[in-house]
């Protein structure tokens, strides 16, 4: 039987817990939730943070429960104020979950999604092939005169398959790709997208192209970063093989930053990756690491850059030394 996905589990420790607090709870109730809490140690921990998150919005919820009791009238229905403060921790919960999985609005709008730590292949139907890297969303629009992509989040490697007749145009934020047959990436965190040509020719601009915007075509081998749709930089030469390593399932650092580290475990990892200490801008890691293995990596921190992992739920915690290294990690 498949175990539970932690949303699950958050969404079920807030409904105990809730009706735990109600006052018409009965001893069949608690009687259920003490075996529901005994099922393993996920469930313990689930509960022990909705414990948490209602100590913090307590206080808050109360004082508008108060302050709405004495604006109502003595016979009024007592249950608003404890409606209200439910409301307030389901904000709040909202809030939160939001913070530890800020993909989750994007995957979910989209046509095609993965969640941290998966990757997903895909052939449309003109043959174009699609991996889609680790928390990643794309919508998918194929008509008879173009076929149209738009990356949400994440990371996307294609292999396009050449329809002079239909245009194929990759849209990130405010950037656009137009390839007719080749093999490239596109990345997207926020506001800023990368991207890298492994084979033949890509246009990249502004996706809503006007007189006098920026247009830069690469070939193979090279790759260009933008900002908000404004080419940020010239056109740089790379090792394309190398740097989209990850769409064959391996990832190549090359004295990557520790910052850049903790977004690439982001992809791999459920929640966030905290960075933290005065080091954390100069450490370098370099090594090769199996992209499914997130674990391989935190190792390598810990042993070779002395970096301290702290594992809450839903958070991963790097803490930097002051003293800044750099070290080479031997490949896998």
């Amino acid at each position: 039987m498949a175990l539970p996905s932690q949303e699950a589990l958050d969404d079920e420790a807030i409904q105990w817990f809730l009706r735990l607090r109600d006052l018409s709870a009965s001893e069949a109730d608690r009687h259920a939730f003490e075996a529901w809490l005994a099922q393993s140690e996920r469930h313990e921990e689930a509960y022990a943070e909705a414990e948490q998150l209602w100590q913090a919005v307590e206080a808050p919820a109360r004082l508008l429960a108060e302050r709405e009791a004495s604006a109502r009238p003595a016979s009024s229905h007592q249950s608003w104020p404890w409606a209200a403060a439910a409301c307030l921790l389901l904000t709040l919960l909202f809030g939160f979950g939001a913070w530890r999985d800020p993909g989750l609005f994007d995957r979910w709008m989209a046509d095609l999604a993965t969640a941290p730590g998966h990757t997903q292949q895909v052939v449309l139907e003109d043959g174009t092939r699609l991996f889609l890297d680790a928390d990643s969303a794309v919508d998918i629009v194929m008509t008879a005169g173009g076929r149209q992509l738009r990356l949400r989040r994440g990371r996307l490697w294609l292999d396009v398959a050449s329809e002079p007749a239909r245009p194929f145009t990759v849209l990130a934020g405010e950037a656009k790709a137009e390839v007719v047959g080749t093999r490239f990436a596109v990345e997207r965190f926020a506001d800023d997208v990368r991207v890298s040509v492994e084979e033949g020719r890509v246009a990249v601009s502004r996706g809503q192209r006007d007189e006098g915007t920026e247009r830069v075509v690469l070939g193979a081998n090279q790759e260009v970063q933008l900002h908000r749709g404004s080419l940020h930089g010239e056109p740089s030469e790379i090792d394309a093989r190398g740097r989209l390593a990850w769409a064959r399932g391996q990832l190549l650092f090359d004295q990557i930053a520790l910052g850049e580290v903790a977004l690439q475990l982001e992809r791999m990892l459920p929640g966030r990756v905290v960075v933290s200490g005065d080091g954390a801008t100069s450490h370098r890691l370099s090594g090769s690491f199996p992209a499914n293995d997130p674990d391989a990596i935190l190792d390598a921190l810990e042993t070779s850059l002395g970096i301290t992992v702290r594992r809450l739920p839903g958070i991963t915690w790097l803490a930097s030394p002051a003293h800044a290294t750099q070290q080479t990690v031997p490949s896998l």
